[in-house]
């Protein structure tokens, strides 16, 4: 018993160090009889007293009425014994340890190492200390914490902010609960609240008073966390005169893309999530959304355009995950999960999720230094009429750089294989056989063949899609809450034959394979609450097989590659977690036939 309740009974003998003159702090060491003192007077004992009774008052461990009459008794004589009773009548303490606290006799306090809750303000000026020696500002410190009384919500905290690392919080949280009587109690009821939630676990509830019980029902509730967003908005898509009227649309072969009637339209896009705590270290994830219901889909947007006669707006699954973390710096993704890389829209969409496996490994190098990496393998079309389905490899290797002045710096390096993808020219004899190598899903701008040897057209692929992808984030944080924020991101299809693509089109194609993107944000880092603001402007550059059309971004240029231009746009807080969003992107082709494409969006957003 006493080794299993060692804390409990180490935290009530330091009560004893201060209830009385002292006792005795290693149970096994013989009694030492109590120094003389110059008067008999019991007021010394009754001044050490009232902060231990005050203290355990505050904690709930005993009543008003009850540490009044244990003052009145403590006035009188120092004596232990009504405190130690009724510290055992409450079950905070065994009848054993009763026993041994009783048994204890005086020793100073200040030879015990143990400080009273009057001295809780020296553990502060020292975690202000280590806050500061850890090149943190001590007036954030001042700032942050300032009516923050209790040491352990400060180390939390600090923690969180990065200020001080795991290791140095856990041995801070033991200083104080090892030599602080304050953190000793808190020690103690901490424990005493686990045992009540064992006791629950295992089928005896009763035994539980209400308020420990409904503590333990919110237990739950804290394990879900629900999540969504709804994002109303007005688009303008202004086509220049002068476009090429009869560009076919690669995804339906018999439509013609509208390349010069200008369109307005109101779009809406909604989401409802959940995320589940299953354990300590596995979440699982539920996500359903809107869905343009396009045959077979567009996997880049889930916008719905208004429009349709008040037809009811189709939902479709966004996510469905599990997620294992073993440890804070390793992560393993199952399912269909959002975008585990670094990464810019010239190669992916904010809106794509991903279906398959992924491994994250971000190991803490030290205080600034953080290395993260990532690989994977992604389901891109199971083939029932062959053995090659097609499928996507990707890993990526970045390294990240924080300074107390919060300046935070990325720099990442991504590969991206994907297998099976290129298009197979029918057989006239089996005039469908290979259609499957035609892509579910197109947008313009890659280089395409026709794998129907009939009159008609079915487009597929003609190049290879090996990405190799760059890209960097600068964030300067020294006018905090503002932030400057500039990034990068270059992309080289490494990939790309121009003899192999020359025999599948039968013509001479050149070779366009490299995008870059640059550009900065200034102001708030995320808009959540009324008048946060930022604004930014990017240019992007991306040739005709950089990446794969499919899945880079839809807005610029309405979405796909060949396509050079700029964008610039800002948000502003209209109330918490509310806000406008503006975006202008202005497109002009690089190469071939004329297309120039304006786009003017405006959102208003709310998200929980």
């Amino acid at each position: 018993m006493f080794c299993r309740r060692a804390p409990l009974l180490g935290a009530l003998l330091v009560f004893a160090s201060v209830s009385l003159p002292g006792v005795v702090l290693h149970a096994e060491e013989a009694p030492v009889p109590a120094a003389p003192v110059a008067s008999p007077a019991p007021a010394p004992g009754h001044d050490r007293l009232a902060p231990i009774l005050e203290l355990l008052r505050s904690k709930n461990v005993i009543t008003d009425e009850e540490a009044a009459a244990l003052a009145r008794q403590g006035a009188e004589k120092a004596d232990l014994k009504p405190l130690i009773e009724l510290l055992r009548a409450k079950g905070v303490v065994s009848d054993q340890e009763a026993a041994r606290l009783g048994s204890a006799q005086p020793h100073g306090l200040s030879e015990a190492g143990v400080h009273p809750p009057s001295q809780d303000h020296k553990f502060l000026s020292y975690l202000r200390e280590r806050w500061v020696k850890n090149k943190n500002r001590g007036r954030d410190f001042d700032e942050w914490f300032a009516g923050v009384e209790d040491p352990e919500e400060i180390i939390g905290k600090m923690q969180l902010m990065g200020g001080i690392a795991p290791e140095e919080a856990e041995e801070l949280r033991r200083t104080y609960r090892d030599t602080y009587l304050s953190g000793a109690i808190s020690a103690v009821m901490e424990k005493k609240e686990s045992e009540y939630l064992e006791r629950v676990r295992k089928g005896v509830a009763w035994e539980l008073d209400d308020k420990v019980a409904e503590k333990f029902k919110d237990q739950w509730s804290q394990r879900i966390k629900l999540s969504g967003e709804i994002r109303l908005r007005w688009e303008q898509d202004l086509f220049d005169r002068n476009n090429y009227p009869y560009f076919i649309n690669p995804s339906n072969t018999t439509q013609i893309m509208n390349s010069q009637i200008d369109r307005e339209r109101a779009r809406l896009l909604a989401r409802l999530g959940v995320e589940i705590k299953l354990a300590e270290d596995w979440h699982a994830g539920l996500v359903i959304g809107t869905d343009n219901a396009r045959t077979p889909g567009n996997p880049g947007s889930s916008y719905v355009t208004l429009g349709d006669s008040f037809n009811k707006k189709p939902i479709a699954l966004d996510r469905a995950y599990l997620n294992w973390t073993p440890c804070p710096a390793v992560s393993f993704w199952g399912g269909r999960f959002a975008n585990p890389y670094l990464y810019t829209d010239l190669v992916w969409s904010p809106e794509i999720k991903f279906d398959g496996f992924a491994l994250q490994v971000a190991p803490q190098l030290s205080q600034n230094w953080k290395l993260f990496s990532t690989v994977g393998g992604y389901f891109l079309q199971e083939v029932e009429l062959s053995s090659h389905d097609k499928y996507l490899v990707g890993g990526q290797l970045g390294v990240e750089h924080k300074t107390p002045e919060n300046l935070t710096t990325k720099l990442a390096v991504a590969y991206y294989h994907y297998f099976n993808t290129t298009g197979v020219v029918n057989d006239p004899s089996r005039p469908t056989l290979t259609d499957w190598t035609a892509p579910l899903y197109q947008q313009k701008g890659n280089t395409l063949m026709d794998i129907d040897p009939s009159s008609a057209i079915k487009t597929a692929y003609a190049a290879d899609f090996h990405e190799l992808d760059v890209n960097g984030v600068l964030d300067l944080g020294y006018w905090e809450p503002v932030h400057l924020t500039l990034y990068g991101d270059y992309v080289n299809n490494l990939g790309f034959s121009q003899r192999a693509v020359n025999a599948r089109t039968g013509f001479n194609v050149k070779k366009e394979t490299e995008g870059f993107q640059v550009g900065l944000w200034v102001g708030m880092p995320a808009v959540k609450e009324l008048w946060d603001w930022r604004a930014g402007f990017s240019y992007k550059y991306i040739e005709s097989d950089a990446v794969m059309d499919a899945f880079n971004d839809q807005d610029f240029h309405l979405g796909g590659t060949n396509a050079k231009g700029w964008v610039v746009g800002g948000d502003l807080g209209v109330a918490k977690n509310v806000w406008l969003a503006a975006r202008w992107l202005s497109t002009d082709v690089i190469s071939g036939l004329p297309l120039a494409i304006d786009v003017f969006q405006l959102n208003l957003n709310a998200s929980f």
